[in-house]
């Protein structure tokens, strides 16, 4: 069986920063998925929620049911974790028109989030890479 995209990226987030990612396992139900945007299902399909150094992915119970991001970012975007700094972690609920769904959307920045990054692995991977860039 060929290893996912998404399990290999956490594989290597593991072993690039031992002791310091914590995947807690799935406690959600089936019937959370269809709530879910397409791309964060097979995260959560297995994961309930992730703790990286450079942020986290909070549990789907959490993210659905954070009042503040409903009224802040509607029908169009899930806030499904942050950096604990200054951005939120967004996945639109549908892709734009170039098949993008992620945007670290900087809360700060006075402009609308726009989709950057088309799958979770990628999203992950250049967040480890601005961490590892900006870290002392």
């Amino acid at each position: 069986m060929k290893m996912s995209d998404l399990q290999a990226c956490l594989d290597w987030l593991e072993d690039e920063y031992p002791n310091e990612v914590d995947l807690s396992p799935r406690k959600c139900g089936d019937m959370i998925f269809e709530k879910l945007p397409e791309p964060l299902r097979e995260f959560y399909s297995i994961y309930d929620s992730a703790d990286f150094p450079f942020g986290h992915i909070f549990s789907p119970e959490e993210a659905l049911n954070d009042p503040v991001a409903k009224q802040a970012f509607g029908d169009e975007w899930f806030e499904f974790g942050c950096d604990d700094y200054f951005s939120f972690w967004l996945c639109r609920f549908e892709p734009d028109g170039e098949g993008l769904w992620f945007d670290p959307w900087d809360h700060d920045s006075e402009t609308d989030p726009e989709p950057a990054f088309a799958d979770l692995p990628t999203f992950l991977r250049c967040l480890a890479g601005e961490y590892e860039d900006t870290a002392w």
